[in-house]
């Protein structure tokens, strides 16, 4: 949400600042209004309008500043109103510049005998119904007595001042000093909303700078309040030294959350250069508003004046500082500082306006006189857009931040997935004793890609020479199918690609399956000079793949590629260890291996073992009339043979020769027999070249459970079973040694 806000605040700043700059342009057209001609005399102490006859009134010539004093001294102004119609009542008496600490007005109405008192001021309005923001106000609620002069003692605390008293309709007057109201109000309302966002942003975010905006924002706003005099009205305070007080503890306030926030927002420790200047303002500005607070507690006030013009030079000075200071971020390249810079040149502008408002030269410009309030706006806009632009930066940075710690992370995951699918493949090589390796393999290689990236079916594709291979190495079966036959009607133009090395990716309009839209990649490895290798990947249509993802997807498959050729050579040395190279069974050693653990089962009291020699019949008479390679088909045909008969958990292993040796855990001598009984019938019908029929003689040996027996003494027993078959006259299966020997 916060990020949302963000870019809507810097894709339409433009448009926001014009559009607040024409509503803050648009204000209320003042009322007509009849200057009132003045007398004045300086006053010390109090006033009353009997003690006027004792004081030497001057005429008082208009735009003329005068020296107002301080508590307890002011100046007497003797107002004449106008001759030609009497005051009816329904008129307003309105006092300019509203910079004044406190005016007293004496009024004489017609029916009353008595002066009656009213007191206004910049922060202590009087006037129940109605209070006005831009000038003080008295409320002529019943007729003057004709000839009667009006009398305002006005005291302040500030520099010079004109004065400007006029007589104003009070309906009409009212009417333009509500709409001006109103655009102070809205003013006013758009800086509290904004730090209000902010706030929100905070918690959100957890960003100091957004917190101390909206603490700088708000208590800027307490202090407007109270110099409009409506925290006053709120809570009254009928001394003025304490309401100057109060105003001289949220206005400072204001200044030093200020730079507060500009410190932290340009992110300038307490050890760097500038964030110690930032600070020793912040403690020198502080100590002197300290020094005028406890001045006015203590001591009346009597230095008061002189502190004031102390704290507003001295910020003035940080003023100027902070623009330099700002200036030369953003002239040095830091972006964000710009927002600052124009920000606090707007600020101190409308310092100078109201300065020149309230102090010296103008009366009337009630848009000059709330310069301030518009700059305040102003600033809370841009410092607004500036917190935006500052989140959106450190969001892409600590993006791009993620993005290269994804990549590190991505890239040690691939190292370790690359690891582990070294350890598995050398493990399945290792004790592979199956025609399953290839497919285990294959799995293993399915889905070690697939924890990289979501891949629907892999193909494998290696040409050496003219010969092409093509293994699918999983997937889903149908899927996997459906593109196993693309691949292979693609061939010569994959394998052309994959001869350039280079990745190529393409969409698969012509996939069978309409229910998902496809695409494939093409990884292309570099095994040999000769030989062209590569995987073939089936992916969803809508995955997104960026170059880093491609290319370390290459990288891990180059190296799981050549793993895995390094795990098929390792099994194929496995196997010439454990297998006959010709037929495919066990061979001798791997037997005896075999033979060794089973009969130390037999001697824990586990299952027995029958153990069968076979010998094929008249085999040196058929491979020196036929020829070696017919011998080997007939090798090759008994042990497929075997294959098919035997049970799933017998054992079967070239012992030597035409000589073969078969296990069968579990197995007594007779059970054996019933079992190998069907393997000479078998080898009859099976004929090699059409019209030459093999037959075996076996011999059998058991090891009953329980039984301690050594392997010679077992392959002994079963040996002579086997001369025993061979005396019967072969084809057959000879007694059990036992017996013989009884």
């Amino acid at each position: 949400m916060t990020i949302c806000l963000g870019e809507f605040f810097l894709r339409h700043r433009y448009f926001s600042i014009l559009l607040l700059t024409m509503s803050l342009l648009s204000g209320a057209l003042a009322a007509e209004s009849l200057s009132l001609q003045m007398d004045y005399a300086a006053v010390k102490g109090d006033f009353h309008p009997a003690l006027a006859n004792g004081l030497a009134f001057e005429p008082y010539q208009p735009e003329t500043r005068l020296e107002f004093g301080g508590y307890g001294q002011g100046v007497v102004f003797r107002v004449h109103l106008p001759n030609e119609a009497p005051i009816s009542g329904r008129e307003n008496l309105v006092i300019q510049p509203r910079y004044f600490l406190e005016v007293t007005g004496w009024f004489k109405y017609r029916d009353e005998a008595e002066w009656k008192q009213v007191k206004v001021g910049r922060l202590l309005p009087t006037v129940a119904d109605y209070y006005s923001t831009r000038d003080l106000v008295f409320e002529l609620d019943a007729p003057l007595e004709n000839g009667k002069p009006v009398y305002l003692y006005v005291q302040d605390t500030g520099s010079r001042k004109p004065l400007k008293v006029s007589l104003v309709d009070r309906e009409s007057y009212l009417g333009s000093d509500v709409s001006f109201s109103r655009y102070i109000a809205a003013l006013y309302g758009m800086i509290f909303v904004l730090a209000l966002i902010n706030l929100i942003f905070y918690f959100f975010i957890r960003e100091t700078p957004f917190l101390l905006y909206s603490i700088y924002m708000l208590s800027a706003l307490m202090s407007m309040f109270w110099q409009e005099g409506w925290i006053v009205k709120l809570i009254p305070v009928q001394d003025s030294q304490w309401a100057q007080l109060g105003l001289s503890v949220f206005g400072p306030l204001s200044v030093l959350l200020f730079y507060q926030f500009y410190r932290s927002y340009l992110g300038l420790s307490a050890r760097s250069r500038d964030g110690r200047l930032l600070i020793g303002f912040q403690v020198v500005y502080g100590t002197i508003i300290l020094l005028r607070i406890l001045d006015g507690f203590f001591f009346g006030a009597r230095t008061f004046s002189f502190w004031t013009q102390i704290s507003n030079g001295t910020l003035m000075v940080g003023a100027v500082g902070l623009f330099a200071l700002t200036l030369g971020y953003w002239i040095r390249g830091y972006r964000l500082a710009g927002y600052l810079f124009i920000a606090n040149t707007i600020l101190i502008g409308a310092t100078l306006m109201r300065i020149y408002y309230a102090f010296n030269f103008s009366t009337g410009h009630f848009w000059l006189a709330h310069a301030f309030e518009v700059a305040l706006a102003l600033d809370a806009i841009l410092l607004s857009l500036a917190l935006a632009d500052r989140t959106l930066s450190i969001k892409r940075e600590r993006d791009k931040a993620k993005v290269d710690l994804e990549r590190v992370d991505t890239a040690y995951k691939r190292e370790q997935l690359l690891a582990d699918f070294v350890r598995k493949s050398r493990a399945l090589a290792a004790g592979s004793n199956s025609t399953d390796f290839m497919h285990e393999l294959d799995q293993l290689m399915f889905s070690s890609v697939a924890r990289i990236i979501n891949v629907k079916g892999i193909v494998l594709l290696a040409r050496e020479g003219e010969r092409i291979q093509q293994r699918s190495l999983g997937g889903g079966r149908i899927v996997s199918r459906l593109f196993f036959h693309l691949v292979e009607n693609r061939q010569k133009q994959m394998l052309a690609a994959c001869a350039r090395g280079k990745i190529d990716m393409g969409e698969l309009e012509d996939f069978p399956d309409k229910r998902e839209r496809y695409s494939y990649l093409m990884i292309p490895v570099r095994v040999r000079e000769h030989v062209d290798y590569c995987l073939v990947l089936l992916i969803s249509r809508n995955q997104a793949l960026d170059n880093d993802q491609i290319y370390g997807l290459r990288e891990f498959v180059e190296k799981a590629v050549h793993a895995r050729m390094d795990a098929e050579n390792m099994e194929k040395l496995q196997r010439s260890a454990r297998y006959d190279d010709l037929t495919g069974v066990f061979n001798r050693a791997s037997m005896e291996m075999h033979v060794s653990r089973l009969l130390e089962q037999c001697a824990a009291g586990g299952r027995g073992l029958a153990l069968a020699f076979v010998d094929l019949d008249h085999f040196k008479k058929l491979n020196d009339s036929m020829g070696h390679d017919f011998g080997d088909q007939c090798l090759k045909l008994l042990c497929r043979t075997m294959g098919e008969l035997l049970p799933g958990e017998a054992v079967v292993g070239r012992f030597g020769g035409d000589e073969f040796l078969v296990l069968l855990p579990g197995a007594d001598y007779f059970q054996a027999t019933e079992v190998l009984a069907r393997l000479n019938p078998a080898l009859h019908e099976a004929k090699i070249n059409g019209d030459i029929s093999l037959s075996v003689s076996v011999g059998i040996a058991e090891c009953l459970g329980g039984q301690k027996m050594s392997m010679a003494e077992l392959l002994k027993r079963a040996d002579v079973s086997l001369y025993a078959a061979k005396a019967a006259g072969r084809g057959c299966i000879g007694a059990r040694a036992a017996a013989l020997a009884g």
